[in-house]
Order: structure tokens, then sequence, then C-alpha cells
């Protein structure tokens, strides 16, 4: 037993894509089998579900060590961390107690356990703001081809094709040389891997034959910390926010000359907000004269502006559209916004960030002001309504504003509001020197897949990319991990703008929750119908009724 924990703990706690596909492999198709076998040798209900809460809160700690880079966020990180730990497993454990032996493990209680977890995993997603880290299906991800069938069933879907799989090898275990259960397993575990490679070679066939006009895009990292950024008590002196949009005009300037369609900057690239007059115009024109060689216009200008001069003054001189993520208020409310500046345009489109972090853009409960005010947070963010969809210089353009890309039914209503490429902007500095960055970004490329749409990515420390409409990567910088810092710098790439409708645009999560329902309402009925002490008491009473009679 104590073989098959260990085992199966290892190869599941390293099945993440950025460290290694192998494992994602193999904890797809085997991984959780293994431990449910070990686990099955306790008779005690209760020591089951101790197991699978300790082995799965194991895991997801592991997965999620990214949350123990406490610089920023603190100590009371840990406590989220115990609690992640304690009320994912027990919710693993809760589904273990559906698990049985081989031999009782009926085809109905496969599908219903495999429908359960994924409900299970649906439902996280509406606590608080959402906790849509580290589904089990993302091991599909570890392969691009293993992550296709996401166009069909999200990848919520993947997590009930995992718990599937790993069910169907439990049960082989009953009779594990018989040339047919093995096949069966063998063909439930590859479909994933098949329907991909079919899929991907589909799409790169009618990328070739349609030639789309290919989008040429600029995606700026600026590799600061918040200290840089702004002032920290007892940190080094930050760049002021004039020196800090020279730096960025010195990284573009390599691109000078170049055809662009789109800038894209972080998510609060700077600070003081949207229209905050912070600079003198002439300063501005003086930076673009020592980047570009060219004077601005400054004869219109009397007063001091704000950042989205600078945005539309890029706009102008690049002849593209400039996507940038700053904070902006209206009458009092304040957003955590992206904007999108147009060449020559005399207003911007404002999209508003729907998706808050809890303690960090805004106060959930009255009880934490006192503490979260030792952090410097005094007030929180208004969350925005709505999905928006700009036209583009090429394509329209949908934008997402950090974690909330990793909410594939958000990300579908943007597509469904007839975008065609996905920005996102992120600042994920918070969790220095950890995964966060590559985890993010892998959430992120995901929504590429559900909704068969490209996505470019611009992160203040990574990860800053462009993925494609089938998820592969396209281009990226050098980002920020455990002993190396992001690299400043602009990527230049060249984006296919293929787009293709997917059934998971279309249906949502919504199909793959009704077959989880379903299987778990059947398995229900199924075992009630068929006890024995049920059909015995129901022709007992009827036995009686006809005696009274």
């Amino acid at each position: 037993m104590i073989i098959k924990l260990v085992l199966s703990f290892l190869i599941v706690a390293l099945s993440q894509p950025d460290w290694s596909p192998f494992c994602c492999i193999l904890a797809s198709a085997l991984g959780y089998a293994i431990f449910w076998k070990g686990m099955l040798c306790c008779a005690s209900k209760k020591k089951r579900f101790f197991l699978a809460l300790v082995w799965f809160g194991g895991v997801q700690v592991i997965h999620l060590s990214w949350l123990t880079a406490d610089r920023y966020v603190g100590p009371f990180i840990y406590l989220l961390v115990v609690l992640i730990f304690l009320s994912l497993g027990a919710l693993f454990g809760f589904l273990s107690l559906f698990v049985q032996e081989p031999k009782k493990m009926h085809i109905s209680r496969v599908l219903a356990v495999a429908g359960g977890w994924t409900i299970i995993e649906w439902s996280r997603l509406f606590f608080l703001s959402g906790f849509s880290w580290n589904p089990v299906g993302l091991a599909l991800s570890g392969t691009l081809y293993g992550m296709q069938m996401a166009s069909i069933v999200g990848v919520f879907g993947l997590t009930f094709w995992v718990i599937f799989t790993n069910l169907m090898v439990l049960r082989m275990w009953v009779r594990p040389f018989a040339w047919g259960v093995s096949a069966l397993w063998l063909a439930v575990a590859l479909t994933p891997y098949l329907f991909g490679y079919a899929e991907v070679t589909f799409h790169d066939r009618e990328s070739e034959r349609q030639k789309n006009s290919p989008l040429s895009v600029v995606l700026v990292q600026t590799a600061l910390m918040p200290e840089e950024k702004t002032t920290f008590p007892g940190s080094i002196e930050p760049y002021s926010p004039l020196d800090q949009w020279k730096r960025m005009l010195s990284l573009l300037k390599k691109h000078d000359g170049k055809e662009v369609d789109l800038l894209v900057f972080s998510e609060t690239v700077v600070p003081y907000g949207t229209d905050h007059p912070v600079y003198w115009p002439e300063s501005v024109s003086e930076a673009f004269k020592e980047a570009f060689s060219v004077e601005l216009d400054t004869s219109g200008e009397n007063s001091a502006v704000g950042n989205s001069y600078w945005a539309q003054s890029l706009a102008n001189y690049f002849n593209a559209d400039v996507a940038i993520g700053l904070e902006d208020c209206d009458e009092r409310c304040v957003y955590n916004a992206g904007f999108l500046f147009s060449p020559y345009s005399e207003r911007c489109e404002r999209y508003q960030k729907r998706v808050l972090v809890p303690f960090g853009e805004y106060i959930p409960f009255d009880w934490c002001r006192t503490l979260l005010a030792k952090y410097g947070i005094y007030g929180s963010f208004q969350p925005g309504s709505e999905a928006k969809v700009f036209p583009g210089k090429k394509v329209p353009l949908g934008m997402s504003i950090c974690y909330e890309e990793t909410f594939g039914h958000l990300m579908r209503e943007t597509r469904l509001n007839g975008a065609s490429l996905l920005i996102n902007m992120t600042n994920d500095v918070w969790y220095p020197y950890s995964r966060l960055p590559y985890v993010h970004y892998l959430h992120g490329r995901m929504r590429s897949v559900e909704c068969g749409m490209p996505i470019v990515r611009s992160s203040n420390t990574g990860v800053t990319c462009g993925i494609d409409s089938v998820g592969r990567l396209v281009g990226i910088l050098d980002y920020e991990r455990a002993g190396s810092k992001s690299t400043a710098d602009a990527l230049y790439l060249t984006l296919s703008s293929y787009t293709y409708p997917t059934l998971y645009t279309h249906l949502g999560d919504e199909l793959i929750l009704v077959l989880g329902f379903s299987l778990v309402l059947v398995d229900f009925l199924t075992t009630t119908f068929s006890s024995s002490s049920f059909i015995t008491n129901k022709l007992g009473t009827w036995g009686l009724r006809k005696n009274d009679e």
C-alpha cells in the first residue's frame, strides 16, 4: 500500500507542464488510479477519507507552491495555503468514499464519480471571487495534442476525462492482462491525444488555405518590481513616472519603422491612473524626440497631461492600436481598467476588470479593514459588469486583466461578443521569483483552445508571449522565475489571425455540467433501486397491503 501511495503522489505532484510533461501523461492515464488502489487496502472509510485528504491536499500545495513567495503578501498567505490543503483535500476525500473495489466498480459509478468531481471543480469558481487554479484536467495540457478536447468540453471536460480514465484503470485491476480490458483502457487514455492530433492537423491546413492576414504585435515587458514603480515604506527610490515612460520608449525604439498593428502594455503599467496631470507636454515631446527622433505637436496643449497622452501619442506615431492597463475613476468609483487607444482618435475605449482579487483589489469583509490597512489597502476597486469587444485595426479585440483569463466562461463571453483576438494584461510580480508567471500562462493558454482564437499577453515580469488559436506558443520573452529576473524588452511577433468556431464557445460549461449531473443522478437511482433491502421492503409492504385487503 505504501509503495502505491508514494508512487502515485510523485507522479501526480510532478504532473505540471513546466515540470514534467511525461508525468502529466502518466497522471492523466493512471496516477490517481494507483492512489485509489492503495487507498482501498484500508477497510475503514474514515482512514480512506483521511488518506485521500492528505494525499490530494499535499499534491495541491506542491502545485500551488508559488503562493509561499510571501515577500509582498505577508505571512498571512500561509493561512490560505492551509485552507487550500484542508478544503481541496476534504473534497477529494469525500469523492474517494464513492470509489469502490474494482470488482464492485460498475461503469455507472465510474461515470458518476468523474461527473461529481467535475461539478466540484466548477463550483470553486464562485467562492468569493472564485478559485480557478489547478483543475485536474490541466495535466492534459502537458502536450499540445492532449489539450485540444477543451475546444469541445472546456478545461472541466478535461478534468472529467482524466478522472474517468483513471477509474477505468482501477476497474482493469480485476483482470489486468485481459486483452479486451486493456484495449478499452488504452483507447480511453489515447483518445485526447488522437483527437488533438487530428484537430491541430486540420486547423493548420485550414489556416494555410484561408491565408488570413497576419497580425504584427509588439508586447512590452517592463520587468519592474513594485518598489521600482511606486513608493514603498523603507524601499529604494522608485523610477519617476516620466522615467518609466522613457524606459518603455527605449524598449520600443528597436521596432521603430516596422509595421505594427497592435502595441500591448501590462496591467497598471504606470502609476497615477489615466488622466491625472503628471507630465508637461514638452517633456513627452522631448522623450519622443530622444527615442524616435520626432517631435510631437504640443501647440494645442496648455496644461499638464496624463498617461493617456502618452498612449495616444504612441498610437499615432506607430499607426497602431495601443492596449494598456491603467487605474481609472469616475465619480466615486475606481477601476482596474484596460484601455484601447486607436490612431488619431479623440476617444479611447475602456474595459473594467470583472474578477477582483480578494484582499488585494477588494475588501470582502469589514473585519479585514484594519488588517489590510497595514499593507496599504484601504478600499476596493469597483468590478466591471460585462465583456467588451473593441474594433481593432485589423480584427475585433477582447480584453482580460490578470487572472480573470483563467475563467473560461468569462472569456467565452468575449468570444461570443465577436472578439477574434484576446489581449491579456497582467502583473504577476506580487509573488516574485516563483512559478506563478508560468502557471498563470498555462491557464491562460487553455482559453485559446476553448475559444479557437489567438491570445497575446503582456505581463510586467512575464510571461509575455503570443499564442495561436490551437494553443501553440508563437513567441515569448524571458520571464521571472526562481533565481532568475525577467528581461526588460519589447517582443515583436507576427501572429496568425486564424480563428475557428468551437463547441465550447457555443455551449460553454453547461454541456459537461449537464452530463455530470445526469451521471450522478443515474448512479444514485441505479444504486437505490438495485438495493436488495429496498426491493425486499417494497415487496413486503406490497404484500401486507394485499393481505389487509
